[in-house]
């Protein structure tokens, strides 16, 4: 068995560049002509557009509202923004709010259905409404509340009480208290459409009261929740001018208008508050053009490890621990029942078929065949792995699974894992219990047993398991050692990982143990996870000949560490030996002193290499300048999963240790080489001294 330690930190925090969609609630009463009579709120509106419209994920809806809206769905046609940049567009007498959120609420749902939960889970709602004034018309509940109804002789309520008797008469003559007396269409008994007032609803309703405003500000907001959107937000703007210029561009407009700034801005300030957003007070007549600039940015989100999951690719569990000699997903058992190569992963080749024998095994009931290359009739036409599961992209389009999704159906577990333990890479299963044993398929295939035979007592007693320390945020250095950036990381320690004796001669005892891990941004639900691979090779010949020999294999921090400064002081003890200049010793030095000065063949601990094996294992670590090609900490052996190679991004700490033993062993044969042929060199017969005797 052998237990796997580590640290893994997710990538950086980062903006999810999806859809960032902007709703505009634009006030076109009639006031707007004295309040910005030179139109500067279009001037403001065209440019911010314009700079936003540079981001191919930013969108425009448009709500121009007044006794009425017209509309504009999501867009980024200039054609369609244009007629909501025009001064000429019309104004109206009225200022409804509550029909402007009204509105506003069904398009955003309208849109959050259409797109589906994937996208609407990234994108980014943001909600601005631009207004000059208080909402109006604005109603009292009840029909008879106003100086008409309260002086017509007639029960307009149905309370029984007529007139001067109704306490909602006390006071009528104040309008404050009564604004039903400015408005016709506060007790009219005559049905208010849509294309009126949109959210105008039964017989005299409260209308564009605070609290039927704020109700439509939190149904806004609820929306995010409802369909798990990724953000929604309220922005509200005030527009004024000084009194002076008011009256200028319209004499008389105040007691026309009934300019309430402080009304207004109280009311404003509560919309933005309540809808997460920033209220802005703009004197239109002074400001620039940037006071409708809010945070328009795509959504940031931390990331999060969502799974984490080890295996033994030469190793599976049927019963027993059975040897897979070539890691192709099929147990050398079963490839001899089978007739196929237990050393190769497509045993039909080199005519081949494209096809992997695990593949063609899972799929030999649908016209595949492991050893007939002209089955399928349809060879594989693209034999690259697009998103690193293991699976071709020809074996994706088999199975029906996603090319660029590593978990295609999201439950944690990767396309190609879920092939070979037998379960479904396109439905989430993960949680079913496909053998009833007791034990869902996730937990068996993360514990390395087998999810469709009932052995849940192997489960319990010899299963792989898991300790994840959540660390939290932390300063990671950037790979180019010129910084660092926060990541969230963790620590594990991954136990009881089975090990086996392959007996192939390239690769004897070796044992190829991957680990992946799957992370998605916190608050973005839905979203696709993103996947990393570390691997590590131990040697396993049997319990008394296996590196490491503890059975303990750590690969965090201290131990990248430990690696490089004691190769640095190998070849610095080199360097020192040969007399080198820092500024010129490179990896050439060393080779020429490994050439002059080791036998063709070189021992290191108990077994013979040869020389040139020693060489090429130097130069794949060190580079010319004498760098080191390792990571300089733990969570680097972490590569993402569409680019990770395992021959290439393979941890072998018994190379290193090898290499570490060739460099000490150069070192030490540094002094009396030079000094043997410096001796050589001063003998009056120089090398011929050594010929016959």
């Amino acid at each position: 068995m052998l237990e796997l330690r580590g640290s893994y930190c997710t990538e950086p925090a980062e903006e999810v560049v999806f859809p960032v969609k902007v709703l505009f609630l634009l006030d076109q009463s009639d006031s707007l002509q004295c309040t910005d009579s030179q139109h500067r709120r279009f001037g403001a509106l065209g440019s911010l557009i314009s700079d936003l419209r540079k981001s191919p994920s930013t969108s425009f809806g448009f709500i121009g509202f007044s006794s009425w809206s017209r509309q504009q769905g999501f867009t980024r046609k200039q054609s369609e923004i244009d007629p909501f940049l025009d001064p000429a567009g019309g104004l109206g007498p009225a200022t409804d709010y509550q029909g402007a959120l009204a509105t506003a609420v069904r398009m955003l749902e309208e849109d959050m259905v259409a797109i589906g939960p994937a996208t609407r889970a990234r994108t980014r709602y943001v909600v601005i409404l631009v207004s000059d004034g208080v909402p109006e018309p604005r109603c009292n509940a009840g029909c008879e509340d106003d100086k008409a109804a309260c002086s017509d002789g007639v029960d307009n309520d149905g309370d029984g009480i007529i007139d001067g008797s109704d306490p909602d008469c006390v006071g009528v003559e104040d309008s404050s208290t009564h604004p039903d007396n400015n408005y016709g269409v506060c007790n009219t008994r005559k049905e208010v459409t849509d294309d009126v007032y949109v959210d105008y609803q039964g017989l005299c309703p409260a209308y564009n009261q605070p609290e039927q405003i704020m109700a439509r500000v939190s149904s806004l907001l609820e929306l995010e929740d409802i369909y798990s959107a990724g953000d929604v937000a309220l922005h509200t703007v005030l527009l004024f001018s000084p009194q002076g210029v008011v009256e200028g561009a319209c004499p008389g407009a105040s007691t026309l208008f009934g300019y309430n700034h402080d009304a207004a801005k109280g009311l404003l300030q509560a919309m933005a508050q309540a809808g997460g957003g920033a209220f802005r007070d703009v004197n239109i007549e002074t400001e620039d053009d940037q006071f409708l600039r809010f945070d328009f940015t795509s959504l940031r989100s931390e990331q999060w490890m969502s799974e984490l999951v080890a295996y033994n690719a030469n190793a599976r569990r049927d019963g027993e621990v059975e040897l897979d000699s070539d890691g192709d997903g099929l147990s050398d058992r079963v490839e001899e029942q089978l007739g196929t190569r237990i050393d190769a992963g497509d045993s039909d080749k080199p005519k081949g078929d494209g096809y992997s024998d695990l593949l063609e095994h899972a799929l030999g009931g649908s016209g595949f065949d492991p050893l007939q290359a002209s089955l399928p009739a349809v060879s594989c036409g693209d034999g690259k792995d697009f998103d690193g599961d293991g699976l071709d992209n020809c074996e994706e389009d088999a199975l029906g699974t996603d090319r660029r999704a590593p978990d295609t159906d999201g439950d944690g577990l990767t396309d190609w894992l879920e092939l070979v333990s037998g379960t479904d890479p396109v439905v989430s299963d993960g949680l079913r219990d496909l053998d009833f044993d007791g034990v869902a398929n996730r937990d068996e295939i993360r514990g390395g047993t087998d999810p469709l035979v009932p052995d849940a007592e192997i489960w319990r007693s010899a299963r792989i398991r898991y300790a994840i320390t959540d660390r939290g945020n932390l300063a990671v250095p950037t790979e180019d050692g010129a910084g660092s950036e926060e990541r969230h990381c963790y620590d594990f320690a991954v136990t009881s990982i089975p090990l086996v004796t392959p007996y192939l001669a390239a690769a004897r005892g070796r044992n190829r143990v991957i680990v992946y891990t799957l992370e998605k941004p916190l608050s973005l639900a839905g979203s696709i996870a993103r996947g990393h691979v570390a691997c590590a090779e131990v040697s396993y010949q049997g319990p008394s000949d296996k590196v490491p020999e503890s059975g303990v294999l750590d690969l965090g921090d201290a131990f990248w560490k430990q690696t490089r400064e004691g190769l640095d002081a190998r070849l610095q003890a080199v360097g020192e030996c040969l007399g080198a200049d820092p500024e010129s010793f490179g990896r050439a030095d060393v080779l020429e002193l490994a050439s002059a000065c080791l036998p063709p063949k070189v021992q290191i601990g108990r077994i013979l290499y040869g020389r040139d094996t020693l060489v090429e294992l130097l130069q794949s670590v060190v580079r010319e300048d004498l760098s080191l090609d390792l990571p300089d900490v733990g969570t680097r052996i972490f590569v993402p999963i569409e680019s990770f190679v395992a021959d290439r991004d393979c941890v072998r700490t018994a190379e290193l240790t090898t290499l570490d033993g060739f460099l000490t062993l150069l070192a030490s044969e540094c002094a009396p080489c030079l000094a043997a042929r410096a001796e050589t060199a001063a003998s009056p017969c120089g090398d011929a001294c050594t010929e016959a005797p």
